[in-house]
């Protein structure tokens, strides 16, 4: 018996693209794109050896979405040598969540 939904099913083989980053941030919500700089930002706090706790903080999420970012950058040797080399993506600035532009002081 087939798939109900094979235009759903994972690809046959796996493909690397080269993807421009306006391309990416064309693709993504602002609220999309706000998390993934988000998610780098306290890639970037722990890689500075602040604690799980510290991070969430400072960064005004809980534990348990800092938790799981850790364990996306424990697992991604890619995302441990952009982090290890000091070339972090992202600049550390603060956010309101749903305001766009605005900044807190």
């Amino acid at each position: 018996m087939g798939s109900m939904y094979p235009y759903m099913s994972k690809p046959k083989q796996d493909i690397s693209i080269d993807v421009p980053q306006e391309l990416i941030k064309d693709l993504l919500t602002e609220s999309e794109w706000r998390m993934i700089k988000q998610r780098l930002l306290i890639m970037k706090f722990l890689e500075e050896g602040l604690t799980i706790r510290a991070v969430a903080e400072k960064v005004k999420v809980g534990t348990d979405t800092v938790v799981r970012v850790s364990k996306k950058l424990h697992n991604s040797p890619l995302l441990r040598q952009i982090f290890k080399q000091n070339k972090s993506p992202v600049q550390a600035s603060k956010w309101i969540f749903g305001q766009s532009g605005k900044k807190v002081t």
